[in-house]
């Protein structure tokens, strides 16, 4: 494992951000920006089953006609809206319009064949050792969900930068939080709390010493979509602790060793879905080398859609990572929430968090019956599904792009505090 301060594919993602930025935002408002004033903005979709799946594509489809979509960085999910974005990301030779418009167009089709599905599951078990009921699950939801099977991943640096997450399966106390979330991107994998990766490609290989000693194929981005892994990580890494306090160095350290201790002893890390933690994937923008001014959180929860907020914020402060102030009164509209809060960050490191909930005041009449749990949703509900989702997005254009034009004077301010 290694530490990483900087995410190397954030900084070659960053020039071409600038320049789609500048173009759609800036100059129609006569404000001149530099490179390094441009905000990283995170896209993060919540879990809720294929009622999550259609939102988060509904969501992005708004995003793209309303010139917006640029602007993003990062794009994280987890639980139903990793099924979206597996299936997104896995043509690089497409824009993620062109794939968006693809999968909309999938969706409404008919299943993938199960001959086609039977095929797969033989291929991937003379390619696998580690084949087990993830595989199932994960063939399962791509082609009776998504109506796609077959999704690799790849090192094409991509825009926004696609985050994935899950945790640790066993049951660690609440303290230890720090080294149960587990993200993988293109490039790297690992532990959010703790800044240990390994590349993605080496994900499902056997580690020692911080060495590949057997190197395995690589990870099929069906499994995602099934919602949990099982690779085979034997490890013995050091973790280095900085930028904290001394103290929370020094307890950090201890919980390193505790974890690393208990890991090795096992040959496998098992993963399960994020959602069953924390509905949300703040914890791997949370990390204070990613620098995120402005997080735009879509929620397609069923339940309370405060919920991953107030979760996030406890992780955050277990953590010491900067968080905005969230008041405990908005809990009172949980059962007629509006379709846009915005938790403004006090201080430069603190982002600001633009929270959506998908039901809403606004936009929640006929959405009571998407469930999280039920069989997928003929035509005319993936249709309707859409359409609330872009509309939830349409009614917010103007907010979103004036917390952008907030976030560039964060940043600047960031940047000064900095020097």
């Amino acid at each position: 494992f290694y530490l990483i301060s900087l995410s190397p594919p954030a900084l070659l993602l960053s020039l071409s951000v600038f320049r789609r930025l500048y173009i759609s935002l800036f100059p129609p408002l006569s404000l001149p920006i530099s490179q390094k004033h441009v905000p990283n903005i995170a896209l993060l979709g919540s879990g809720g089953g294929e009622r999550a799946a259609v939102g988060m594509l509904g969501s992005l489809h708004q995003l793209v006609q309303d010139n917006l979509l640029g602007s993003l960085l990062y794009m994280c999910g987890v639980s139903g809206t990793t099924w979206c974005m597996s299936t997104l990301y896995s043509d690089p030779s497409l824009s993620l319009s062109e794939r968006c418009d693809e999968v909309i167009k999938r969706l409404k089709g008919p299943t993938v064949g199960l001959s086609k599905v039977v095929a797969w599951l033989k291929l991937r078990k003379e390619q696998n050792q580690d084949f087990n009921l993830t595989d199932f699950w994960g063939a399962f939801i791509a082609s009776y969900f998504m109506k796609e099977v077959s999704i690799y991943a790849h090192r094409t640096i991509i825009k926004p930068y696609p985050i994935y997450s899950g945790v640790i399966s066993d049951n660690f106390p609440p303290l230890f939080s720090v080294g149960v979330w587990f993200e993988m991107t293109p490039h790297e994998s690992g532990f959010s709390g703790l800044g240990a990766f390994v590349p993605t490609s080496c994900l499902g290989s056997q580690f020692e010493g911080g060495i590949v000693r057997e190197k395995r194929k690589e990870m099929d981005m069906v499994l995602l979509q099934g919602g949990e892994c099982k690779r085979g990580m034997q490890t013995h890494a050091n973790v280095r602790a900085h930028t904290l306090t001394h103290q929370f160095i020094v307890c950090l350290l201890l919980l390193c060793r505790y974890l690393w201790d208990r890991m090795a002893s096992k040959e496998k890390i098992h993963l399960v879905d994020a959602g069953l933690k924390i509905n949300s994937p703040y914890p791997p923008v949370l990390r204070t080398s990613r620098e995120v001014d402005l997080i735009i959180s879509l929620d397609f929860s069923e339940g309370d859609p405060f919920e991953t907020v107030f979760s996030a914020k406890q992780y955050a402060d277990e953590l010491k990572l900067p968080f905005p102030p969230v008041k405990e009164s908005v809990r009172k509209e949980k059962e007629h929430p509006q379709d846009c809060y915005v938790f403004e960050g006090r201080r430069p490191e603190e982002p600001t968090i633009m929270h959506m909930p998908l039901f809403n005041l606004r936009n929640c009449q006929g959405l009571e019956k998407y469930t999280t749990f039920q069989q997928h949703y003929d035509v005319s509900e993936i249709e309707h599904l859409l359409k609330k989702a872009k509309d939830n997005m349409r009614n917010n254009r103007d907010r979103i792009l004036g917390q952008i034009l907030l976030a560039v004077k964060r940043r600047k301010n960031r940047k000064s505090v900095a020097q």
